[in-house]
């Protein structure tokens, strides 16, 4: 497993489009949406976060879009297969990596970006451990419609992975407003970190399965 790990934060590390691209178009969303509007007429502590949550959902589809695509173009994916037998151990450990290498600075930047629009600094936490799990839910849901759209075009990842993304991203509003509200907060982070081991311990197995169709 460390040796796979290895591997695929080598790989992202030197794949500069994939992690810094995500990054940059959350900072952009965010700095651009309060120019954009009359900031005076508006409470930003109290829709803001819709906002990030908009961009949490388009970025961690935009890094995940060719998780396995350049693996399977490459043959690198089918080298694993024969070393490991299985995909299981490959597909957990890159979305690891994944969440490591972009899923948390993209949490850290949502909850940075939050704070410096009037959510409180007390905040700041609770913020950026919903962000965090919501892109661990988030990351494991769209690797499974990457794995599903190879060689079919993304409009299958996109068909099949966003609705199960609706669920994460109610799950996350309502952990906001726990925030907001200063209520409930602790009993919606049990469960999303529950979800999180749940979703991260199945969802390799079902992507490994439709890899596999792949190779096969």
């Amino acid at each position: 497993m460390l040796r796979l790990i290895k591997i695929e934060s080598s790989k992202l590390f030197y794949k500069l489009k994939s992690w810094l691209g995500p990054m940059l178009i959350m900072i952009l969303v965010l700095t651009a949406f309060p120019l954009s509007i009359d900031i005076s007429q508006f409470d930003l502590e109290k829709f803001y976060f819709s906002i990030i949550v908009v961009s949490l959902l388009m970025t961690s589809f935009l890094a995940t879009e060719g998780m396995f695509e350049e693996d399977f173009e490459d043959g690198s994916l089918e080298q694993e297969f024969l070393i490991e037998q299985d995909f299981y151990k490959v597909v957990l450990s890159k979305i690891f990596v994944y969440v490591c290498f972009i899923g948390v600075p993209i949490a850290l930047i949502g909850a940075i970006f939050s704070v410096a629009n009037g959510v409180a600094i007390e905040s700041f936490v609770s913020v950026f451990l919903s962000l965090s799990l919501s892109n661990l839910l988030l990351f494991n849901l769209f690797a499974f419609g990457n794995a599903l759209s190879i060689n079919k075009g993304a409009m299958l990842g996109v068909l099949t992975s966003l609705p199960l993304a609706l669920p994460v991203i109610i799950l996350l509003g309502t952990a906001i407003r726990s925030i907001q509200y200063g209520n409930g907060f602790l009993e919606i982070i049990s469960l999303m970190i529950g979800m999180g081991f749940l979703i991260s311990a199945i969802m390799p197995l079902i992507i490994s399965t439709a890899l596999k169709t792949h190779i096969d």
